[in-house]
């Protein structure tokens, strides 16, 4: 994906009513390694890594079925989320991975009314670029979708829904830490 912002005509976009940017995305090879280095090198952490044990998507109008590892820290009210991809399939992260090896991928917003949201963007001609359903040991579900706004905005966009049992669940390191106890996320040791 090029990063090469277009004018572009505006007059026809509605404004959207969003959550402030919550969460920095990141691609990394090495999940383990990575966290480290944001620890000891930048003070971020502690890390918890994602118990997924399912995990749909859709790619550009294709079931994919990706094997990422994911880790989340919180740093003055952010989320950084790094993202490996283990998998060989083409997704929302393979193409960044080949030309860079990896980098800040992009930026997430998590919302309540994530159907509302997602349509009130395909409406202002934003694209869905992979889509998915992850749920991990504990039962949590997480909704996103990758925007395609890189021309409008220089960066792709994620739309994020968690919830548990059917509650919209917070992001956030006292989340994390009950995660550890019900087996979504487990601290990873740096």
């Amino acid at each position: 994906m090029e990063a090469t912002m277009e004018k572009q005509d505006i007059r026809g976009i509605t404004r959207m009513k969003l959550p402030k940017v919550g969460q920095i995305g990141i691609l990394v090879r090495d999940i383990s390694e990575a966290a480290a280095y944001y620890s000891k090198l930048l003070d971020v952490g502690p890390w918890y890594r994602s118990n997924t044990v399912k995990h749909e998507a859709v790619y550009r109008g294709k079931s994919i079925s990706p094997d990422l590892d994911i880790a989340i820290a919180f740093q003055g009210g952010m989320e950084i989320e790094l993202i490996a991809d283990k998998g060989n399939a083409e997704d929302v992260y393979s193409g960044m991975l080949s030309k860079c090896g990896g980098g800040i991928h992009h930026l997430g917003i998590m919302v309540c009314a994530y159907e509302k949201k997602l349509e009130e963007m395909k409406a202002n001609g934003v694209e869905v670029l992979q889509s998915g359903v992850i749920t991990t040991k504990g039962s949590a579900v997480t909704r996103y979708a990758y925007l395609d706004t890189v021309k409008q905005c220089g960066i792709v966009s994620e739309l994020i829904s968690t919830t548990l049992m059917g509650f919209p669940m917070p992001h956030g390191k006292l989340i994390m830490d009950i995660g550890c106890l019900t087996g979504d996320v487990e601290r990873i040791k740096v």
